[in-house]
């Protein structure tokens, strides 16, 4: 059997929608358009009432691509073997199995596109059907005698075929092997084939779970590779994460080390200068003490003493007058050094005191500057907050309004079928009965009742405001509609249409 020969594949084409060119815009076709060929396959695009054949050097946007309106793939091997049965009857019950080989080329791929020659099989059976005399080749032989039927077959398809070759448009066939199958011969051939027919369908379906398990085997990596790479990223974005997450804590630490350490470098700083003035207090007490020792040793009075000495006769009056003044100047020197050192003092710790306060005005201001930070950022997401609820009712209330007038708009509608409907009814109603003559007697002015219809059909579709001053009909009785009811329905309406069927009732008697 020849499959797909000699047309391979065929498809038809719309207008190309995609357009190239920035200046100059052409149409072009998408290369998944163009059907893939082999090297022994050609191409027979249909453009307009012509057919061009095309070895595969057209590209998409040709002229001839975007103008064609089918292409079709044509096989143009040569010699390819197909194979053709018939069977003719034998001197006996069973019946001759002629296969016939014919070897076909393309000579004219334009040619066989253009005829439609799609069943090979069918024109050369039909074409080996046509042979005179082919059917009583076997028909005075029995079914042992195949081979001598061949012989006589073969022979006159050879005489036959060459004074008059198979008619097949672009198509050259030549006739080649001939075997007659007997009955037997032919049900082994048919087992044999539907044999290697299954083989060859298990053989697909083989194939086919195997492409099946393949695909869902990559699928399968596929989902597990990309697993794998959200997983890298989730952990990269962790670490990355982490990190930063270490060097702000790195820097919280560094920024608390460096307050904390200015803190002390101060602290130890003033408890250094204190301890250095207590120990020069101590010092100086130390010295005052020691000299108020000496003074009570020598009288508590180094004057006392130095006249002393002068009465004993040690030192001389000047020596005397000397000392006093050296004393006098020193202790004028003492008095000055402790008010020196008593300034200094005041000066150092009121130094240290400023350095306290303008430190804690600083915390103070950088404190109260954080939490006006946060009450606005916290002022700020309140008011998008609310922001977004007012959006969101605004939304809702806009949803509401729209739904509430469709909803209006349908019951309009409703109302307005509804109307219509009864008016229908009410219209069929009444020509019914004065068809049948039942307003004869009991309706004086027809045309108000038309009038009548009219005003239900306007009452009907105008508001309700309105048909409180809808015209009445003379004649007619007032009540109000009940709900459910069509408009211009009424009791009267029932009582006629009853009538009308009794009447019907007694014609018909």
């Amino acid at each position: 059997m020849a499959e797909n020969y000699p047309l391979v594949e065929q498809r038809e084409y719309r207008r190309p929608e995609k357009r190239v060119g920035w200046l100059n815009k052409r149409s072009v076709r998408d290369e998944d358009e163009l059907p893939l060929i082999a090297a022994h396959q050609v191409r027979v695009f249909r453009v307009g009432e012509e057919y061009v054949e095309d070895p595969g050097h057209l590209r998409p946007d040709d002229p001839l691509v975007t103008g064609a309106s089918s292409v079709t793939v044509v096989d143009r091997r040569v010699e390819v073997p197909v194979v053709v049965e018939t069977r003719i009857p034998s001197a006996e019950a069973g019946d001759f199995t002629v296969r016939t080989t014919f070897y076909c080329t393309v000579t004219d791929a334009c040619a066989v596109v253009r005829d439609g020659v799609t069943d090979i099989e069918a024109l050369l059976l039909g074409h080996l059907r046509e042979v005179p005399g082919l059917t009583e080749d076997g028909s005075d032989l029995p079914i042992v005698d195949s081979d001598a039927v061949r012989e006589r077959i073969d022979a006159r398809l050879t005489a036959y075929h060459e004074m008059r070759p198979a008619p097949l448009s672009g198509l050259r066939a030549r006739h080649g092997l001939v075997e007659v199958l007997t009955p037997a011969e032919l049900a082994e051939d048919i087992a044999k084939l539907q044999e290697e027919r299954r083989q060859r369908e298990r053989d697909r379906i083989r194939q086919e779970w195997e492409q099946e398990s393949a695909l869902k085997r990559s699928w399968l990596e596929t989902e597990l590779e990309l697993k794998r790479e959200e997983l890298r990223n989730t952990s990269a974005l962790r670490k990355e994460r982490n990190r930063q997450e270490e060097e702000l804590e790195k820097e919280y630490g560094r920024q608390k080390h460096e307050t904390l350490l200015s803190r002390f470098r101060r602290e130890s700083g003033a408890e250094d200068q204190r301890h250095e003035l207590a120990q020069r207090a101590e010092r100086n007490r130390f010295n005052r003490d020691q000299l108020r020792e000496d003074v009570r040793l020598i009288g508590a009075d180094p004057i006392l003493a130095d006249f002393n000495a002068w009465r004993q006769g040690d030192i001389s009056a000047d020596e005397l007058s000397r000392r006093l003044h050296a004393d006098d100047e020193r202790r004028a020197e003492l008095t000055d050094r402790r008010r020196r050192a008593e300034l200094e003092e005041e000066l150092t710790r009121r130094g240290f005191d400023r350095d306290e306060v303008r430190w804690q005005v600083e915390q103070d201001d950088r404190r109260k500057e954080l939490e006006r930070q946060a009450a606005r950022e916290e002022e700020a997401a309140r008011q998008r907050e609310e922001s977004r609820r007012w959006d969101l009712k605004h939304q809702d209330r806009v949803q509401a309004r729209h739904e509430a007038r469709e909803d209006a708009h349908q019951l309009h509608r409703d109302r307005h079928e509804l109307n219509q409907q009864g008016l229908a009814a009410w219209t069929q109603l009444s020509k019914q009965a004065f068809e049948r003559g039942l307003f004869d007697g009991q309706l004086s002015d027809p045309g108000a009742h038309i009038n009548r219809i009219q005003d239900i059909s306007y009452d009907g579709d105008r508001p309700a405001a309105e048909r409180g001053t809808a015209r009445e009909v003379p004649g007619a009785a007032h009540r109000s509609i009940p709900q459910g009811e069509p408009a211009g329905f009424d009791e009267d309406d029932a009582d006629l249409d009853l009538g009308g069927t009794d009447s019907e009732a007694n014609l018909g008697h």
